[in-house]
């Protein structure tokens, strides 16, 4: 659980969704994630759409569009009409041009430029987001331009000054680059009816050789755009494997010299690989075989109005992001490929059918920690808290069972047929009277079960005794009334968590087949321990509620904030909102109760919003946790009557 934000550069994890949904849709790739980097680019390869952090100080409604403008702009413009090789190539080229990073901003934002153009031409939805980016770049390229005409910086103000004349801004050409900015203004003209990337790529290599006469004027020193890096190139691989098969330091052999016991070999050692992410339900454990998890992250959290200066170590960044790429030398087994998916709503964990749990939790590792016998203390403690909430429970019980028996006894009126009733003027009144009724059929025991999954966060400390109070209502009431139910803790052991093992303890301190007949002092035993993975949580009760008879099935949450253990922050959220969303699928009533910290906050509404939807209680403390509990429960047991 987290305790301190030291930066508010979180972004609303439903808004993060809308962007998802939205780079999906228009990408047409499934699996297109949403970053949020410091420039806006595309990356093809890793399947991820960048959206600016230049938008993060405006106002919300700006923010938005400028979020849904840059979106438009790479999972529509850059993924079906640029050219990458083109991009790439003029790159190269440029690589030792004394003025290269001037040359590559105004080849960037020419074919932004070209984009936008042609998304408004083919979705003229998009117009609104893309006049708010225009009017939003116009006041900040004009601060920008007499910051640089202050600081002497001549090619970026020039760069500033050619942005704003595209966008019908005038403002004075830099003295120190009129002579250039004349030479220039012919293919600058070109540039606005350029046709396609290749177009725009010959304009700027045009350019080069024009600015290369203006040696004495300095390059550009701020980076307003970029562009996603070129994978690593397979000459290199080759030559690589060339010097190995050299040296014999590379026995590997190819698919063509690989022999049928070879084979069988590999396949037989493929099957006695193990995998700390492997449990029971995995149907086929090679589809995991040696996966790397590249699931998601941003290049940086910074703030700021996206521009930074250049710095001479980014062309090293650079190469170190892309050294992790596909080749065609894999082996993987792949007659699973086509397979549905566990979750097809799993947006921001990626899951498949490699990963029942989502990807974010392919590496948890599941511990089940068995009640024990309960302590003279656990006892003792016990017994205070339920002659607590003993009047709570007598008045459920007693309302639960009135509305019963009314229901049982009470006839059921206006229908077509059974007994005759008493209201004979429909006969003559209505031209197809219901003159029948018909006695409830009596109905002894409820087809309800509940689980209640408690979160055992180290942020508990502090709430754990008052949240066992109502753990203590919720078991009595149940077991008064004869509903069979369940008590689960869970956390995350982070102490021991790593990359590949993550561990995670469930709890069950009251459990299905004991729930009717059992005291309840384990209750007690409870407490907090470290981080909390809910959405895993929610997806395994999920599955343990399904095992059950019972036609109604109920799952409710206690927790007390956002979800946070070993790298799950990025994707917590919207990893416990798939859980939620594939639980209400298979038919199980899921709701939330957030204990808050004495006030309820914005943030801790909305966050419970985005994760539960409707169906959330956010209670102010967890002093007032019995009093929040008692209308919802009388709530659900009243409609599973």
């Amino acid at each position: 659980m987290k305790f301190l934000v030291f930066a508010n550069t979180k972004i609303d994890s439903f808004v993060h969704m809308q962007l998802i949904d939205l780079s999906r849709s228009l990408s047409k790739v499934d699996k297109m994630d949403v970053s949020f980097s410091y420039h806006s680019y595309l990356e093809r390869n890793s399947g991820a759409t960048h959206v600016s952090q230049f938008w993060n100080p405006y106002p919300r409604d700006i923010q938005l569009e400028g979020w849904k403008s840059d979106v438009y702009l790479r999972s529509y413009g850059t993924q079906f009409y640029t050219d990458d090789n083109s991009i790439w190539n003029t790159l190269s080229v440029l690589k030792t041009h004394p003025h290269r990073e001037f040359l590559k901003q105004v080849l960037l934002f020419a074919e932004d430029y070209r984009l936008e153009q042609i998304c408004i031409n083919d979705r003229p939805g998009m117009k609104h987001a893309f006049q708010l980016r225009k009017e939003t770049f116009q006041v900040h390229y004009n601060r920008e331009y007499r910051k640089h005409i202050q600081q002497k910086r001549e090619l970026d103000a020039l760069f500033c000054h050619i942005i704003l004349l595209a966008n019908k801004r005038f403002v004075a050409v830099p003295l120190q680059t009129q002579q250039l900015y004349l030479e220039l203004r012919p293919l600058l003209t070109k540039l606005t009816s350029a046709q396609s990337t290749h177009d725009i790529a010959a304009i700027i290599i045009q350019m080069a050789e024009l600015t290369k006469q203006h040696s004495d004027l300095p390059d550009m020193k701020t980076a307003y755009r970029s562009f996603s890096d070129k994978p690593a190139s397979t000459d290199s691989t080759d030559e690589s494997q060339k010097f190995d098969d050299l040296t014999r330091s590379n026995e590997t052999k190819t698919k063509k010299t690989i022999t049928k016991d070879e084979q069988k070999e590999e396949e037989n050692d493929q099957e006695k690989e193990s995998h700390s992410s492997w449990h029971d339900e995995t149907s086929d454990p090679q589809d995991s075989f040696l996966q790397m998890d590249l699931d998601q992250g941003t290049n940086t959290d910074l703030l700021g109005e996206g521009a930074r200066e250049a710095e001479s170590g980014d062309a090293v960044f650079g190469s170190v992001q892309t050294s992790a790429h596909s080749t065609e030398n894999n082996d993987f087994n792949t007659q699973n490929e086509h397979e549905s998916e566990t979750d097809n709503n799993q947006t921001g964990s990626n899951s498949s059918s490699h990963f029942p749990y989502g990807e974010v939790n392919k590496n948890v590792t599941e511990h089940f920690v068995p009640a024990k016998p309960a302590t003279p203390e656990e006892v003792t403690q016990y017994e205070l808290f339920n002659q607590e909430i003993a009047p709570f429970v007598t008045q459920l019980k007693q309302n639960f069972l009135k509305t019963m028996e009314h229901k049982r006894t009470s006839p059921r009126e206006d229908l077509h047929f059974g007994r005759l009733g008493k209201k004979l003027t429909r006969l003559a009144t209505d031209k197809n009277p219901r003159l029948f009724r018909k006695k409830q059929e009596s109905q002894h025991e409820l087809d309800t079960t509940f689980t209640l999954l408690v979160d055992c966060s180290a942020s508990m400390f502090n709430k754990m005794e008052e949240t066992q109070k109502g753990i203590v209502l919720f078991h009595e009431t149940l077991k008064a009334l004869r509903i069979p139910h369940s008590v689960v803790g869970f956390w995350e052991d982070a102490a021991d968590a790593t990359v590949n093992n993550q561990p995670n303890y469930f709890h069950e301190v009251i459990s299905y087949r004991n729930s009717l007949h059992q005291p309840g002092a384990a209750i007690m035993q409870l407490e907090p321990q470290e981080d909390n993975r809910d959405g895993y949580s929610i997806r395994r009760m999920g599955e343990e509620l399904m095992k059950r008879p019972e036609q109604q099935k109920i799952l409710l949450v206690f927790s007390d904030g956002e979800p946070a253990a070993f790298d799950y922050e990025t994707h917590g959220v919207l990893d416990t909102h798939e859980a939620v969303t594939r639980t209400r699928k298979l038919g199980i009533e899921t709701i939330g109760m957030f204990i808050a910290n004495g006030e309820i906050t914005e943030e801790e509404e909305k966050l419970m919003q985005n994760i539960y939807g409707p169906q959330n209680v956010v209670v102010p403390s967890a002093a007032e946790l019995v009093d929040y509990l008692m209308p919802v429960l009388r709530k659900l047991l009243f409609k599973s009557i």
